[in-house]
C-alpha cells in the first residue's frame, strides 16, 4: 500500500506505536481518524508486548550512559525496527482475521537521548531529542507507509521537541463544555490542559518533572523488581524531606524548560537517592515513598496553578502506568483538594495506549499534510511544523 492511495481519503485508520521513557515494552494502538477535525476519533483495538529482558538492557543502557557509543545506538535502531515492524505484522495479521483494514503506522520508536537546552557548539547553538527504532525497517516488515521522527520538524523550528502530542491529546480528550486536565505519568509526568471550547491560545502543555522513572528504579535496585506495583512498598514508608528538597530544588523545577528525561531523572540520581537514604538512615520503602511524594509534587504544582486560572476545572484525568498506581492517586488528590483525580478510562480510553493513539492521530495528519501547533501559551507560532517524516515500503 503507497502513499498516493492514502492521501485523498476521508478517513484513515493507523496502527500507532509507543516506547515511553520507561522502556518496558511497546504499547500498539489503532484508531480510525476522520480527515474532518469536528468528527470523532475511534478506538478499534490496542494491546501491548513487553520487551525481551535483553533488548530492555539495550535500551536502558543507552539511554541512561553518558558514554554510549555509535556502534551500539546504530545495532540498536536496526534492532528495535524489527522488534516493532514484526510486532506491527503480527497485530495486522490478527485484525485482517476480523477483516479490519489498516492504511499506516505511526511510530514514535525510542527515545535515547533529550537535550532540549541549547549549548553554543562550533559557531552553532545546538539542542535536539533522538528517538530510534527504524521507520524503514518498520515499512518493510509489514509493507505499510510508516510515520516516524514525530519531533524533528519542532526541533527545526526552533522548540524542544517536547511536549509533542499536545495538538492529538486535545483531538482524542478535547471539549466544547467543559475543561479537561489531563496528566500522563509514564516514566516523566506532563500534563495537558485543554480548555472548555478548545480556544488554541489557552492551551497549556509542559513536563512536570519525573513521573514513574525514579519510583521504577528505586523498586528495581532496592527490591529486584520492575515497579512497585500498586505502590505496595511506597504506601508502608514515610516521605524524607531532604530528599524531595534535594529533587525538587533541582534546575528543572527553577528553569522554564518544558520538557526532561532520565538525563536529569534517571539512574544518576536514583544511585544519589540511595546513597543520601543511607547516610539519612532511610528504609529501602521511605525511599519509595519519597519517590512518589516527588512525582505528586510536580503534577500538584502545576494542576493547581492551572486550577487558579480556570476556576470550572473540577478533574484531573490521569493516563500511562501512573494511572494504576493508587497510591500515586492518593498523594496527588491530597495535594489539590478542589480538584477530584481520576482517569481517561471515564472518558472512553485505556490510560496505557493513549500516546501510541495520539502518535496514530499525529501520523495520519502528516499524510495528509496537516500541520499541527506544537507550542502554547507564548504567542501565536510563526510557523506551524508537519509533525513526521514519510516512509514508504519497497515495491
Amino acid at each position: 500500500m503507497l502513499l498516493r492511495s492514502l492521501i485523498d481519503r476521508s478517513r484513515l485508520t493507523i496502527l500507532g506505536l509507543n516506547s515511553g521513557t520507561s522502556a518496558d515494552g511497546l504499547d500498539l494502538a489503532v484508531v480510525t481518524i476522520p480527515r474532518d477535525s469536528r468528527e470523532p476519533v475511534t478506538f478499534v483495538h490496542g494491546t501491548q508486548r513487553a520487551y525481551p529482558k535483553a533488548i530492555r538492557e539495550l535500551i536502558l543502557r543507552s539511554a541512561d550512559s553518558k558514554f554510549t557509543s555509535h556502534e551500539e545506538v546504530v545495532r540498536l535502531d536496526s534492532i528495535l525496527g524489527q522488534f516493532y515492524g514484526t510486532t506491527a505484522a503480527a497485530c495486522l495479521k490478527s485484525l485482517a482475521k476480523k477483516r479490519i483494514q489498516v492504511d499506516a503506522i505511526a511510530s514514535h520508536g525510542q527515545t535515547v537521548r533529550h537535550l532540549p537546552k541549547a549549548v553554543r557548539l562550533a559557531g552553532y547553538s545546538a539542542h535536539g531529542t533522538l528517538q530510534i527504532g527504524s521507520p524503514a525497517l518498520i515499512a518493510a516488515i509489514t509493507g505499510r507507509v510508516t510515520v516516524g521522527d514525530v519531533r524533528q520538524a519542532d526541533v527545526a523550528l526552533g522548540n524542544e521537541g517536547a511536549p509533542i502530542t499536545v495538538a492529538a491529546v486535545a483531538r482524542l480528550f478535547g471539549d466544547q463544555k467543559e475543561p479537561r486536565l489531563i496528566v500522563n505519568v509514564g516514566g516523566m509526568a506532563n500534563y495537558f490542559y485543554l480548555p472548555a471550547g478548545m480556544q488554541s491560545d489557552n492551551v497549556r502543555a509542559a513536563d512536570c518533572g519525573p513521573g514513574n522513572v525514579l519510583s521504577d528504579l528505586l523498586c528495581q535496585k532496592l527490591y529486584g523488581r520492575q515497579y512497585d506495583r500498586d505502590g505496595h512498598h511506597a504506601r508502608k514508608g514515610k516521605c524524607s524531606r531532604r530528599l524531595i528538597s534535594l529533587v525538587t530544588g533541582m534546575s528543572f523545577f527553577r528553569s522554564d524548560t518544558v520538557s526532561t528525561g532520565r538525563e536529569q531523572f534517571g539512574t544518576d540520581l536514583a544511585n544519589r537517592l540511595i546513597r543520601e537514604g543511607k547516610r539519612l538512615k532511610l528504609s529501602k520503602d521511605d525511599l519509595l515513598a519519597s519517590a512518589v511524594e516527588i512525582t505528586a509534587y510536580g503534577i500538584c504544582r502545576n494542576a493547581a496553578g492551572l486550577a487558579l486560572k480556570d476556576r470550572k476545572i473540577r478533574k484531573l484525568y490521569l493516563t500511562g502506568g501512573g494511572a494504576y498506581n493508587s497510591f500515586l492517586k492518593e498523594r496527588i488528590a491530597a495535594g489539590l483538594s478542589s480538584i477530584e483525580v481520576g482517569t481517561v478510562a471515564e472518558l472512553g480510553m485505556d490510560p496505557s495506549l493513549t500516546e501510541a493513539c495520539s502518535y496514530a492521530v499525529m501520523g495520519a495528519a502528516c499524510l495528509w499534510s496537516q500541520a499541527m501547533p506544537t507550542r502554547f501559551g507564548s504567542g501565536k507560532q510563526r510557523k506551524l511544523p508537519i509533525l513526521g517524516a514519510i516512509v514508504q515500503p519497497p515495491v
